[in-house]
């Protein structure tokens, strides 16, 4: 056991350490304000209904909570309707959760997994690795980010258990479209199951987006998983979930631990939940928001990839990290995309109008410096 926890850490698993904080930035750069358009979260923050929910879940800290996740499975089924029960859910702490219990279940050593980068590669490869998988790259095209249906469909052997997409894709904000997914579903054996990783599926308003709920409700090997980290501003208190045939949801719901929510996290998803006129007016906002920092690229001449998400991916004239460099300088905080293998693409999340006005701003004076 040691060994093999050695040769884990060799092969780069450590102890993750800080990113850069808004006081970071603040100390070297002199900035009163620093906007955090990194990081794809909600600038409206959560329902003022869930703030509610938290201060009174306060006075019960000292009992535990709820042992079953049931009243909010119930609340997830009010909100999506079309006959999906609490059988077809199973809940984590956070969509990341989802995805690593969905890894515990259905991968052991020798298995491989098939992803699609760029992608979110740093949760799929970890929870894939860590049970013992091979992570199979089946790449998007490198100019559109179309994914690739005949090579995914190629890559299947009858060693893979997992197919891991994201839809939206993030760092590209592009979608798999209802055609390319009807292609897979109808054509994957039946020992592969799809996992289709939805965090930002509220912010979708692309027609070719598929309906995947309805796989899931014709008894299709697919998994959808979902975050309340984005449109409902939750991600401090780490909360998902995933939709799945009962026989499926069933089984990976077995993996959690006695009292596996906090009393916060299940009374704030509650509530969250039970707010969809925030929900709408997050969205909106957002949507509204992002057809305005889309105009300004166009006008900018900027290139991007239309977005289906609360981040848009663009092309950068300096290497990622100087361009991200010249952001923290005025306070905002953009991510660089090196990491994907894209050193000269950032990825900027919505903000406040004040923060994407800044950022137009301090883009404009970049742009004209080259």
């Amino acid at each position: 056991m040691v060994q093999t926890t050695l040769q884990m850490l060799n092969s780069g698993y450590e102890r993750q350490v800080p990113r850069v904080t808004n006081e970071d930035v603040k100390a070297k750069y002199g900035v009163e304000t620093v906007y955090r358009l990194s990081q794809n979260e909600n600038p409206l923050g959560p329902s003022p209904k869930v703030i509610e929910a938290v201060h009174a879940a306060a006075q019960t800290l000292a009992s535990y909570p709820n042992y079953s996740d049931i009243e909010l499975r119930e609340a997830i089924v009010d909100v999506t309707g079309r006959g999906i029960t609490t059988d077809h859910i199973y809940t984590g702490m956070s969509g990341y959760e989802a995805l690593e219990i969905l890894a515990r279940g259905f991968v052991k050593p020798g298995d491989e997994v098939i992803v699609s980068t760029p992608t979110f590669i740093s949760a799929y490869k970890k929870t894939s690795t860590l049970q013992g998988a091979t992570v199979v790259d089946v790449a998007l095209h490198p100019e559109t980010f179309a994914y690739d249906v005949e090579g995914v469909l190629a890559a299947i052997t009858s060693k893979t258990r997992l197919i891991l997409l994201c839809n939206p894709n993030n760092p590209t904000g592009t979608i798999i479209t209802a055609e390319q997914l009807d292609k897979l579903m109808n054509s994957i054996p039946e020992h592969v199951l799809v996992v289709s990783d939805e965090v930002y599926h509220n912010y979708v308003d692309d027609p070719d987006y598929p309906d995947s709920l309805q796989y899931v409700l014709d008894g299709h090997n697919l998994v959808l998983t979902y975050s309340f980290s984005k449109a409902y501003g939750l991600a401090g208190l780490r909360l998902g979930y995933g939709i799945a045939r009962p026989e499926i949801a069933n089984y990976l719901a077995s993996f959690h631990r006695g009292f596996h929510h906090s009393v916060f996290t299940l009374d704030a998803g509650i509530a969250a939940l039970r707010d969809q006129d925030y929900v709408k007016k997050v969205v909106d906002f957002t949507n509204n928001e992002m057809r305005w920092i889309l105009s300004e690229f166009d006008r900018l001449d900027v290139q991007y990839w239309k977005p289906a998400a609360n981040f848009v991916l663009f092309k950068s004239p300096y290497e990622t990290r100087e361009m991200t460099e010249k952001f923290m300088e005025v306070g905002i905080l953009i991510r660089p995309q090196h990491k994907s293998g894209l050193h000269d693409c950032v990825r900027v999340s919505v903000g406040t109008h004040e923060a994407n006005a800044l950022f137009i701003k301090r883009l404009e004076e970049i742009l004209a410096t080259v």
